[in-house]
């Protein structure tokens, strides 16, 4: 069961990514320089929550 809600949360995660990384392009591509920092830094949030939960998989994969 866990495993579904990890995946599930990997999908979100990714998908989440994917539009804000589009629309850091948009920003940039408008010439929207704090807009562009504002989703750069959305996107390291979103890394390091992947980060971490790929770290606690781990965790739990050898546990």
């Amino acid at each position: 069961m866990s495993r579904i809600v990890e995946t599930a949360l990997q999908k979100d995660i990714g998908a989440l990514e994917r539009h804000v990384l589009a629309s850091r392009d948009i920003a940039t591509q408008i010439g929207d320089p704090f807009l562009s920092y504002l989703l750069s830094m959305a996107l390291f949030t979103i890394y390091e929550k992947k980060a971490h939960h790929e770290n606690e998989a781990l965790k739990s994969n050898f546990s």
